[in-house]
């Protein structure tokens, strides 16, 4: 009796990268070693018994997102109707271009990359998240890698293993497959130190700011239009003090520094509107400060050769000084009903 062949395992790589001409020719290179596809024709392709094929985003793709929305679904096996799983995203790096792209603050609409007309996320901003989502970095344009952009690299995500393409050459998977990376999904390395309990280790190029008070919005406003030149990546929470109730993200993306509403504290709602899971109510009353309650500054910092007092004093020279924390707090309770009053600079 002849037993059914099993269907062979399915790997599916992301390909991701900013649609420079190096980069679409890095995809071309791809698709000379596996099945490719772009991301809106997978649910048509036929694949037949390939057991590898790359997928090609559209820029506005956020890698991370993909991949969590994909496993949470099981999206893949019942797509293909036998087992596959996504064992890795390459990120296509253009050298002639990621330092123009780690400093732009466009929005990707202005180059035709957007979601939409109104895609508002920058340049800066989803190439790092390309670059921290990638189990791979497939390096193409420059023969060289700058050491500037070799290092930044190396602090966006330093687990991901590093492949240049060249051209003459072939993307060789057999190296992709040998190189040292981390395992799908990639938890970049900022999102880990505010996770923790504990602070990254002092000699890291990550350090977390965490303090009691509120910034002085205007002197924060400072601070955001002439950070420290040394950060590579940001993100976390920032506590106003004209605006107790509002808790604001933070989000510093290669050079391009950001400030947006992210909701309101707990501390702003009556107890009956906290989390119902307890878990959550645990973890938020364990930070609990007896006079502010879950407000506070939170901001995790990565850099290269970064400084980590002077960031955290320019940092601290923005707090509401203790003698004048009543009144300010006061102060911005009784401005009245109308538009909020921080200033626009701060908001991107």
């Amino acid at each position: 009796m002849l037993l059914a062949r099993p269907d062979p395992s399915l790997g599916v790589h992301l390909l991701a990268g900013l649609p420079t001409e190096a980069v679409r020719w890095g995809f071309a290179r791809a698709s000379e070693r596996m099945v490719v596809v772009p991301l809106p024709a997978l649910a048509d392709a036929v694949v037949g018994d390939a057991t590898r094929i790359g997928v090609v985003l559209p820029p506005f793709v956020e890698p991370s997102s993909l991949v969590e929305s994909w496993e949470a679904c099981g999206f893949l096996p019942y797509r293909f109707g036998r087992p596959a799983h996504v064992e890795g995203v390459s990120t296509f790096v253009d050298l002639d271009h990621v330092g123009d792209h780690l400093a732009s603050a466009a929005p990707l609409a202005l180059h035709g990359w957007g979601r939409s007309d109104f895609d508002g996320r920058t340049v800066a901003d989803i190439l790092v998240e390309q670059i921290e989502s990638a189990t791979h970095l497939v390096l193409v344009g420059a023969r060289r890698v700058p050491a500037s952009i070799a290092r930044r690299l190396g602090v966006l995500n330093p687990g991901a293993s590093r492949t240049p393409l060249r051209r003459g050459s072939r993307l060789d998977l057999g190296e992709l497959e040998a190189a040292p990376a981390r395992s799908v999904p990639v938890v970049p390395p900022w999102l880990e130190a505010l996770q923790g309990e504990c602070d990254p280790a002092p000699r890291s190029d990550l350090f977390v700011y965490r303090r009691a008070h509120p910034f002085d919005s205007t002197r924060f406003a400072r601070w955001l239009a002439n950070p420290p030149s040394d950060l590579v990546r940001g993100k976390g929470h920032v506590w106003l003090a004209n605006e107790p109730a509002l808790s604001f993200g933070y989000s510093c993306a290669g050079s391009v520094h950001r400030l947006f509403p992210a909701g309101r504290w707990w501390a702003s709602y009556a107890e009956g509107a906290w989390p119902t899971c307890d878990a959550q109510r645990r973890r938020l009353l364990e930070r609990w400060h007896p006079r502010f309650g879950d407000r506070r500054q939170e901001l995790v910092f990565a850099g290269v050769d970064l400084d980590r007092d002077r960031v955290r004093a320019s940092l601290d020279a923005c707090l509401v000084p203790e003698e004048r924390l009543g009144d300010a707090l006061h102060a911005s309770r009784t401005e009245g009903s109308g538009a909020p009053s921080t200033p626009r600079t701060m908001l991107n």
